[in-house]
């Protein structure tokens, strides 16, 4: 795509406005750095133009010149700034359509589209009939109309691929989360079952282990087998298990004491009458 720089002989228009308007010094700056941009030096003859514009910094040629020697090194941006300045500062609608149509090549060059358009609109505003400027905005308002479907396009792209992001994130979290109730349920599950295992440890302690004879104070019957006579009482409390008669032994001793006993009445009453037989033996 080729667009359309203007120039207008704008070279011939320095040389003249120079000697007619101009300072000395900023005429002969000007004229040298025509010579130079004529024969390509593009580079000396920003340094000559910037020499006239820092003479006069509201020479409209100076400023214009700057911008097409800038434009033809390829720094646009910095172009684009004395193209602007130049069409403000501009007395007449020509020089205003040649700094408006020059900005909106340079725009252009940097795909700021919305910008040039507004430039060439504003180039036509003082120039309605140029036709190079006509093309050129139409050319800007297409590659606005792609910039802006393609901006769209990788918005949607984006806005699609921000929401399988949020998507995976949320999925992270909600399997982190998942697996973070896991393992609290594990947890307390176990803490359950140590609770209880403890719980049964206790009771079989208590159930098992404790003597279950002798007082607390010393003077209290042990807690054996009621039945057996040979239970004895408590030595401050440590009465034993031992003393605890089995079940069935208390019958067999007690009919044994009362046949010891029954004995012992017999031999007592033979004795008595042994001596009694012996003493009235004696009387007579």
């Amino acid at each position: 795509m080729v667009y359309f720089i203007k120039q207008y002989g704008f070279l011939l228009a320095l040389v003249m406005a120079s000697f007619a308007f101009a300072q000395p010094k900023v005429k002969d700056y000007i004229i040298e750095g025509n010579n130079y941009y004529n024969k390509g030096k593009f580079d000396e003859a920003e340094y000559a133009y910037k020499r006239a514009a820092l003479e006069d910094p509201t020479s409209v040629k100076a400023n214009y010149n700057l911008g097409n020697a800038l434009y033809q090194q390829k720094r646009f941006k910095e172009s684009i700034s004395h193209y602007n300045r130049s069409a403000e500062i501009a007395q007449s609608k020509t020089e205003k359509h040649q700094a408006y149509h020059n900005a909106g090549n340079a725009y252009l060059e940097e795909k700021e589209y919305a910008k040039a358009v507004e430039s060439f609109k504003n180039a036509l505003r003082n120039d309605p009939h140029d036709e190079s400027t006509r093309y050129n905005l139409a050319y800007a308002k297409k590659m606005l109309e792609k910039q802006q479907q393609k901006e769209k396009k990788e918005n949607k792209k984006d806005s699609k691929q921000d929401q399988k992001e949020n998507k995976d994130q949320q999925d992270q979290q909600n399997q982190q989360q998942n697996k973070d109730q896991q393992n609290q349920n594990q947890q307390n599950n176990k803490n359950q079952q140590d609770q209880e295992n403890q719980a049964g440890k206790s009771q079989r302690e208590n159930e098992g282990g404790n003597p279950k004879s002798g007082g607390q104070n010393g003077d209290q019957k042990g807690q054996g087998n009621q039945q057996s006579p040979e239970i004895k009482n408590g030595s401050k409390g440590d009465g034993s298990e031992q003393d605890n008669a089995p079940v069935g032994v208390g019958d067999s001793m007690l009919k044994a004491l009362q046949e010891q006993e029954a004995r012992t009445q017999r031999r007592i009453i033979q004795q008595k009458a042994e001596k009694q037989r012996t003493k009235t033996s004696k009387d007579w």
